[in-house]
């Protein structure tokens, strides 16, 4: 599996239709070529304000398919062209799986949340230990109260080298900054739990630089 995250620079009026092309005429015919489209997000914060897309495929030979020029372009062409009007330009990189965790089905949660993505840059021999810390031994203790989850973790494969991404789907932005090594899990209650997760978020550091963290507003009704 791969996966891929787009971004559009949209104007702020065309985000409804952006979003209702997408995900009710686009994302129908394009799920018949076995892509799976996770959301559409704004970025709020940490980026220049866009339209984010992150889309699973089954490998890279199935993400060129379906492209302009590949084969399976002409069934999604005419949509295409219909949103391609909306936005000024765009960009892409392709991304491999990192995490055990990642997102088959769609988010449990009845309302939308809030989503952040961290990216930060790990050397190819910290991976396995970066995700480690994560998934096994930094989440169990973060997704105790429900308010944060793991959405997933991936890593460079075509864009910048070196670089992992983080996304999380918190309930309000205070949970991600209480967990969070930015917060220091500082807005927590002092027990044994929430040290040893300061503790980890401090490994973590130790083995990764962070790079950046984008705030990310569901646009779609689909969300991981």
């Amino acid at each position: 599996m791969i996966l891929t995250m787009r971004t559009w620079q949209v104007a702020r009026e065309y985000y409804t239709e952006f979003a209702r092309l997408s995900e009710d005429e686009f994302w129908p015919a394009f799920e018949r070529l076995d892509g799976r489209p996770l959301a559409l997000w704004v970025a709020r914060v940490g980026m220049q304000e866009r339209v984010v897309l992150m889309t699973c495929y089954k490998s890279l030979e199935h993400w060129l398919a379906t492209r302009s020029w590949g084969p399976a372009a002409a069934k999604l062409k005419a949509i295409t062209d219909r949103r391609e009007k909306l936005h000024a330009e765009t960009d892409l990189i392709a991304l491999l799986p990192l995490s055990n965790r990642q997102p088959i089905d769609n988010a449990p949660e009845a309302e939308p949340g809030w989503y952040v993505l961290e990216t930060w840059r790990v050397a190819s021999r910290h991976l396995e230990s970066f995700r480690s810390l994560t998934e096994d031994r930094w989440l169990p203790l973060a997704e105790a109260d429900r308010r944060l989850r793991l959405v997933g973790c991936w890593r460079s494969y075509v864009g910048p080298a070196d670089q992992v991404q983080v996304l999380l789907r918190v309930t309000a932005m205070s949970d991600w900054d209480a967990w969070s090594f930015a917060g220091g899990t500082a807005g927590l209650a002092d027990t044994v739990e929430n040290s040893a997760a300061s503790q980890l978020l401090e490994q973590r550091r130790a083995i990764a630089d962070p790079v950046s963290t984008v705030i990310l507003n569901p646009l779609t009704r689909r969300r991981p």
